[in-house]
């Protein structure tokens, strides 16, 4: 018998109200009186019943007692950052780290922003669920054209926590990539996508400076989007617009209900829900992430950038995403109009 698995029987044993000195005669030749009292003393004090002994050293910095106070700050504090805890316990940060990292175990991760939706804005959405599960069938929603626009600027896309250099000293990182010019106010081009099971459509590209109006909207984007709703799906597309103020003029939604025959209106889609969108949760990251920064230099390079980062979109992440926007609807129904992450 292994002597884990008779530590397990005198455990037992113990729990039947027995002594050590009936364990030690029942377990004669097996195991000592002396060690059935340790096992004993160890079981009730603990309440552990596995006592391997650890190898090496005690430990004198890293003990039970820090690390337990390391979880409480962390529990009762909140936000806490490793060197000020290792400051304010008075421990190196190594330390500190084995603490977060292997005892505990804690991971850290980076906050992420989201819209702040109040109780109209989940009402909205949860009636937008219900319309789209009453009134378009589950084939239906792999005829959305989904659309958006979003600005590009000169100074292309920058992350604190990630952009690293490394060098021997802070000179020689500002010398070789360590420093990032931004503008105080930055040149952009707004880009004008959409979106489908079939792949994305052909880009519109403002010029430098222009805005979205609803005149340039119903002359250059609706026609634009018309031809290609009706490229990429037949002429049973369904167009899906958000509420920006050229959408919802009058003069948009007249030219829309003239000419598209199945849309999305303003009453039924769902304010501030960019995560019903999927240029906004996946296609516009995809395009900047495959976008080559180091060769923008100006509006021209800028355009041609946006153009390849566009053709580098992975045809299979767009399907992908369309198939799961079911799923996203009926997460909003489950966590009561809740934003979907």
């Amino acid at each position: 018998m292994k002597s884990e698995d008779l530590r397990r029987v005198v455990l037992q044993m113990t729990d039947d109200g027995m002594s050590s000195c009936q364990i030690a005669k029942q377990l004669r030749k097996v195991v000592s009186d002396r060690t059935v009292r340790w096992w004993q003393h160890l079981y009730k004090t603990t309440g552990i019943n596995d006592f391997k002994i650890p190898t090496g050293r005690p430990r004198i910095i890293r003990t039970k007692h820090l690390i337990r106070k390391v979880k409480q700050r962390f529990t009762y504090k909140g936000r806490r950052s490793a060197r000020q805890l290792s400051k304010s316990l008075g421990v190196s940060r190594g330390t500190m780290g084995r603490i977060i990292r292997e005892d505990l175990p804690l991971h850290t991760y980076p906050v992420t922003t989201q819209p702040n939706l109040q109780d109209y804005h989940k009402q909205r959405r949860i009636s937008f669920t219900y319309w789209v599960r009453k009134s378009l069938r589950k084939k239906d929603h792999r005829k959305i054209l989904f659309t958006d626009e979003k600005y590009f600027g000169l100074n292309g896309i920058f992350n604190r926590q990630n952009d690293r250099v490394y060098a021997p000293s802070r000179q020689e990182a500002d010398e070789h990539g360590g420093i990032k010019p931004i503008s105080k106010f930055p040149k952009r081009i707004m880009v004008l996508l959409g979106t489908c099971k079939n792949g994305l459509t052909t880009p519109i590209i403002f010029e430098p400076g222009e805005t979205l109006t609803h005149s340039n909207y119903i002359e250059v984007v609706l026609p634009h989007a018309l031809a290609e709703g009706r490229h990429l799906l037949g002429d049973d597309f369904i167009y899906q617009q958000d509420n920006a103020t050229p959408h919802t003029h009058k003069n948009s939604l007249a030219w829309i209900k003239n000419k598209f025959t199945r849309f999305i209106d303003e009453n039924k889609w769902s304010p501030n829900s960019p995560d019903l969108n999927i240029l906004n949760y996946y296609v516009w990251d995809a395009i900047g992430h495959n976008m080559h920064w180091e060769k923008v230099k100006n509006y021209n390079s800028l355009i041609e950038e946006i153009k390849q980062g566009i053709s580098r979109v992975p045809k299979t992440g767009v399907v992908r995403n369309v198939k799961n926007w079911s799923s996203r609807i009926l997460s909003i129904l489950k966590t009561k109009g809740a934003y979907v992450k």
